[in-house]
């Protein structure tokens, strides 16, 4: 069994394992990631399954879709917290522009923070306040294939991905973005 098949057993039998790092660990010694070359491969909905951080909204949850959504073309992105199950951009929300800093690694800057909830008789209810002082980070995308991103966080925080499939609900967010740039208050 190859490691990339040994993580995902290992995540999807025991989703809270230290051993999820070990193995990610290693893949990030096998990586030939590079901006350049597999940007692609970051476009999608990314669900975050396991990281090294001790924060309650960092760690997987079977009740809860903690998700990361990008387009590395208009250099968007959204981190999503939802119920599981629900295929909109309901939850809380922070948006995010990104800038390619080198091969590996992506600048994030926190633009907007708050809560999207239903569409209510043609009215979508949206609670984004701008974020006032500049919040960025960045990360290290230390592993990426077709299913699974490994990535490192400006803390030292050791993250663990798998890509979605789910073609509405990504539609929904490039959707969302044009309508909240188009919308967009000062």
């Amino acid at each position: 069994m190859n490691l990339e098949d040994k993580l995902l057993k290992v995540i999807y039998k025991t989703p809270n394992s230290n051993e999820i790092g070990q193995l990610a660990e290693s893949l990030e010694s096998e990586s030939q990631f590079s901006l350049d070359n597999d940007i692609e491969k970051l476009r999608g909905i990314w669900e975050l399954r396991w990281s090294s951080s001790k924060a309650p909204f960092l760690k997987y949850s079977p009740l809860i879709d903690n998700l990361q959504i990008l387009d590395p073309y208009s250099l968007k992105g959204m981190n999503l917290l939802k119920p599981k199950g629900i295929n909109k951009i309901i939850g809380s929300a922070i948006l995010a522009n990104l800038e390619k800093i080198n091969k590996t690694r992506i600048e994030v800057i926190f633009t907007h923070a708050g809560l999207i909830g239903p569409k209510l008789f043609n009215y979508e209810i949206k609670g984004l306040l701008k974020i006032k002082k500049v919040q960025k980070g960045w990360l290290d995308i230390t592993y990426l294939n077709n299913d699974i991103r490994v990535c490192r966080g400006d803390k030292g925080t050791l993250f663990v991905l798998l890509k979605k499939k789910n073609a509405e609900l990504y539609d929904s967010f490039i959707n969302f973005n044009k309508s909240f740039k188009e919308n967009l208050i000062q």
